[in-house]
């Protein structure tokens, strides 16, 4: 007799928990801050980062890098961003959400250790760095572990117009096509 009772208590408290919903409750009642690492098509010896602030539930601000003059110091192409985003479309169920997101502002390209500020427009021969405006198509997921914190993936491809590429790289031409890929941890 007690073991039958003992077996209903235990399906009863099964049934308590299949039935129980997950409620988000992020920070702000919406993502805020994701960071993310994985990797760019531009450089794959480094780390790719990412950090991205959400001051509303439609619009962040991203910026990404290999942490190149900060982290390292080593020489090589590297292409670094600096966006905002803008939630084109957005779905969700249970735990998970899946947005696309348009991005725009500027990339710089550089083929040796970072130097201060932003060098837009054509550069003299032997530059080692440029920068110009880019354009960007965005998929982000994130899965809530918890009600205020998430897991999060993104693949993000684009192409920058930068006129002293050809410089910095040493061929091709100003258009810069990008491919990226990170995941990471988010409230």
């Amino acid at each position: 007799m007690i073991l039958a009772l003992l077996a209903l208590t235990a399906s009863a408290d099964d049934e308590v928990v299949k039935n129980r919903t997950f409620v988000r409750k992020p920070v702000a009642g919406r993502p805020v801050f994701d960071l993310r690492i994985g990797a760019q098509s531009i450089d794959g010896r480094h780390p790719y980062m990412c950090g991205e602030g959400n001051p509303l539930a439609w619009l962040s601000i991203e910026a990404c890098g290999t942490g190149a003059g900060i982290f390292h110091q080593s020489p090589g192409y590297d292409m670094a961003h600096f966006r905002t985003r803008v939630r084109a479309l957005h779905g969700e169920t249970g735990r998970a959400d899946l947005d696309l997101l348009v991005g725009a502002g500027f990339a710089e390209v550089q083929s040796t250790t970072d130097q201060a500020g932003f060098r837009f427009g054509r550069q003299p021969e032997g530059a080692v760095e440029a920068a110009g405006a880019e354009g960007s198509v965005s998929v982000k997921g994130r899965f809530f572990t918890t009600p205020g914190t998430y897991l999060v993936a993104d693949v993000n491809a684009g192409a920058a117009v930068i006129p002293g590429a050809p410089q910095v790289f040493g061929r091709g031409g100003p258009v810069v096509p990008f491919a990226t890929a990170t995941v990471g941890l988010g409230f």
